[in-house]
């Protein structure tokens, strides 16, 4: 039996105010500060739990089998829809209970995590101080005082195939079910991330290669259900009812190849992503009630950062990617990538989804371009001290394409810069 705590603190630097629970607020509210509309939230920072859990191996006798129960990471795969997302700010958690049971063939995880409470101002995915999604205004009567039947779950069976030489086969299965009134997230479209009022299965597969001097992998998700939004056929209340199907889908792919017999230990790579749009995305915005599906893919708790493009200027929702990267290592203390991407929309009538997965441009309902623009990165690593310390520095340029031009009236391009220091101890 293993426990473990991870404590984190986070803060935007040179921001005013200070963070806390709203009780907290309450009481700097009664002294004379202003924390009107949530103003102490997010300006400064807060100590908080990161992960904290209790693990139990062997778990009554069985020998492999596992417990982790508490809040805790929960990474698969090449984190797609569920990565640490340890770019941001906070990274993403989870409050629940994961069972894995591991063979020297593959492995199992079965977990069921509470992604928001609304009766309870619990620690949500994203690391802040309230629930996972909106209530203030919910059309529900009972939700600003909280509901045993008013949450979002998720479920998941994941599995690792590892007998297969060369091989990791990764079959699995999620359910995102989520029981808030249509009209508590929507407010970006029916492709709001984790919309209210929505039942979404879905069934994936990731194959991973290594052979030689090559690796490939593909991951392919469809995911179907349905949701309820506000509006509704022929101008009924959606309610809580359930009208829209959806039936979207993704694919990520990637093949390379890397040179290990040269000093320089090149690696090129070929990319090609998609995920699905919805044409209709934006029609319950404007009053139009014909809405019947909603087929924009839900992108879930993904790390975007590290297969979208450095600039995060695209999520995995509604978009179609190629790519081709170039690695190398001109000493052993450094390392250079190059990486070019077409950045394009799946569906022109949908939305452009940055990598936090919210719009980042609402299209216009007469888009008919998908060209968002070409973006190039260059990073430079240099590693110090036998790896303990390493300094790294990025360059980003997007140069806009005719979508920009068509829906924003510019065709003026982005640049994005950084540089960190790593300490490893």
């Amino acid at each position: 039996m293993n426990f473990y705590l991870e404590l984190q603190y986070a803060s935007v630097w040179g921001a005013n105010g200070q963070q806390g629970t709203p009780v907290q607020d309450n009481q700097r509210t009664k002294n004379g500060q202003n924390c009107a509309n949530s103003t102490c939230f997010g300006n400064g920072g807060v100590l908080g739990v990161r992960a904290g859990y209790m693990l139990i191996r062997n778990f009554a006798g069985a020998q492999g089998l596992s417990v982790k129960a508490g809040r805790q990471y929960v990474v698969f795969g090449s984190q797609s829809i569920f990565g640490a997302f340890d770019w941001s700010n906070t990274g993403f958690a989870f409050d629940g209970i994961m069972l894995q049971y591991s063979t020297k063939a593959w492995d199992s995880w079965a977990g069921w995590f509470r992604t928001s409470e609304s009766d309870l101002g619990q620690g949500e995915p994203l690391g802040a101080l309230h629930p996972n999604l909106p209530v203030n205004g919910s059309s529900n009567p009972t939700l600003n005082n909280g509901s045993a039947n008013i949450d979002s779950d998720v479920f998941l069976f994941y599995n690792q195939i590892k007998s297969v030489p060369g091989f990791i086969i990764e079959p699995y299965y999620i359910l995102y079910s989520n029981r808030y009134n249509s009209g508590d997230n929507r407010n970006e479209g029916l492709g709001t991330p984790k919309h209210s009022n929505q039942t979404r299965h879905m069934v994936g597969g990731r194959i991973e290669m290594r052979k030689g001097n090559f690796d490939a992998w593909n991951e392919t998700i469809y995911q179907f259900g349905e949701m309820g939004d506000t509006g509704g056929p022929n101008g009924a209340g959606y309610g809580n009812q359930k009208y829209l199907h959806i039936n979207a889908w993704a694919t990520r792919n990637w093949i390379g190849y890397t040179h290990y017999e040269w000093e320089w230990k090149p690696r090129l790579a070929f990319n090609f992503d998609y995920a699905s749009g919805d044409g209709r995305a934006n029609c319950t915005i404007g009053g139009d009630t014909g809405c019947k599906t909603a087929n924009t893919f839900e992108n879930l708790w993904g790390t975007n950062h590290i297969h979208m493009g450095y600039m995060d200027t695209i999520g995995w929702k509604n978009m179609m990617k190629p790519s081709i990267n170039l690695q190398f290592r001109p000493t052993k203390d450094d390392h250079i990538e190059i990486w070019a991407t077409s950045l394009n929309l799946a569906n022109t009538k949908d939305n452009w989804y940055r990598a936090a997965q919210t719009v980042y441009v609402y299209s216009k309902t007469n888009n008919t371009t998908r060209h968002l623009g070409n973006e190039l990165d260059i990073i430079w690593t240099r590693f110090l001290m036998d790896g303990k310390l390493s300094f790294q520095a990025g360059y980003g340029h997007l140069f806009a394409g005719e979508y920009i031009q068509e829906n924003l009236g510019t065709k003026t391009d982005q640049d994005w810069a950084y540089a960190q220091l790593w300490v490893n101890f």
